[in-house]
């Protein structure tokens, strides 16, 4: 078997599409020969390479995203069109962010999520417009359409007008392999200047989406004891609005508790979750949320939002709270933080929860979706 598969949306490696696209690829590749499209520079960067996997480069201006959607909107199909006969079906990993016009070869695209219809002014006009009137329009044209989780499927249906009998769930997977090459705690306590037990949160920082304002809030809210024994600790890139974040923790009474570590590699996070004593996930709306899975295995305690699909992925294993609320998210932190018995029970049931979510399991059900439609 041949599959074609973009990965232009690969954002330099720093985003949880990006994990995506490496681990599908990687699961792919033990059934078929992969023929990935990249841009130039980030070829290098790819970790996955093994004799099935091909790269097919592409010019490095195409890192512009109006040029890369256009790419894949109008030249890509032609491309295709030409190649069609080399492939069982193409691949399209990231379809809220890339979509084609049409479709010359069978086309299975994942979607994974639809925040911008829950976060008011989540992006500026023009990507608004991509999203809500340009990917609707050609999306409905792709043989197989795949949504991450429940809440996407649901969302595809309302916002989209996708039949729901042409959408099919397929939950992220997850895997222990991603902490295989971890730097010891020591290491990476002293890298990052960590000192102090403290809470911890991994998410780019993006405002309002990330919601990292009413968590800082709930953290300055917290018993002043509270506050002195635990720091809060924010790993991931500066984008979309982060200057107001850090804009706001600049004036907060709490600044000096208060951690941006910048973007974490994957050598970092085990021990950032296996000594955090509290995983907060307040985003304001997640397509699945992978960060929750890995602080689970990793033995964390987790919190999150009662929206979007956290609360499907987390399942019994975390305890939610109104991610708008800053008291509410206090509250929750207050309850768990003082009940050593209930964070015990969670960690036990996340390591359950984990067992529930396979890339293996993932990539296998995507062969099966191109045999079946």
């Amino acid at each position: 078997m041949r599959i074609l598969i973009s990965g232009l949306a690969y954002d330099d490696g720093k985003s949880g599409i990006s994990e995506y696209i490496q681990k599908v690829v990687e699961e792919l590749s033990h059934h078929a020969r992969i023929d990935l499209i990249m841009l130039e520079q980030d070829i290098g960067k790819f970790p996955v390479k093994n004799d099935a996997i091909h790269f097919i480069p592409v010019s490095n201006k195409l890192h512009k995203p109006i040029l890369s959607m256009l790419y894949h909107l109008y030249i890509l199909p032609h491309k295709v069109r030409k190649w069609k006969n080399r492939y069982d079906f193409m691949f399209l990993p990231a379809g809220n962010r890339r979509i084609m016009a049409s479709y010359p070869l069978k086309t299975v695209v994942t979607i994974h999520d639809l925040s911008q219809f829950h976060i008011p002014m989540k992006y500026d006009k023009f990507r608004m417009f991509y999203i809500t009137s340009i990917i609707p329009r050609y999306l409905k044209d792709a043989d197989v359409i795949m949504a991450v989780s429940e809440q996407t499927k649901k969302d595809l249906i309302q916002f989209y007008h996708i039949p729901e009998s042409r959408i099919i769930v397929n939950h992220n997977g997850f895997s222990q392999e991603k902490f295989q090459n971890s730097h010891p705690i020591d290491e990476v306590m002293n890298k990052y200047h960590l000192s102090k037990p403290f809470l911890l949160y991994i998410s780019r920082i993006e405002h309002p989406g990330k919601n990292h304002l009413n968590l800082i809030k709930a953290y300055e809210h917290l018993p002043q004891e509270m506050k002195n024994k635990y720091d809060l600790v924010l790993g991931g890139s500066d984008w979309n609005g982060a200057e107001t974040v850090h804009r706001y923790v600049e004036a907060s009474t709490a600044k000096n508790s208060i951690h941006f570590l910048g973007f974490v590699p994957n050598q970092d996070l085990k021990a950032l979750y296996e000594q955090c004593e509290l995983y907060i996930f307040p985003s304001l709306w997640e397509g699945f949320g992978l960060s929750l899975l890995e602080a689970m295995a990793c033995g964390a305690p987790v919190i999150c939002s009662n929206c979007s699909s956290l609360p499907e992925v987390g399942g019994d294993a975390v305890f939610t709270f109104d991610p708008k609320d800053a008291w509410d998210i206090r509250n929750r932190i207050v309850e768990i933080m003082g009940n050593r018995d209930t964070r015990e029970t969670m960690i036990r049931k996340g390591y359950e929860r984990i067992k529930e979510f396979s890339w293996e399991r993932h990539a296998k059900a995507i062969l099966e979706l191109k045999v079946k439609n």
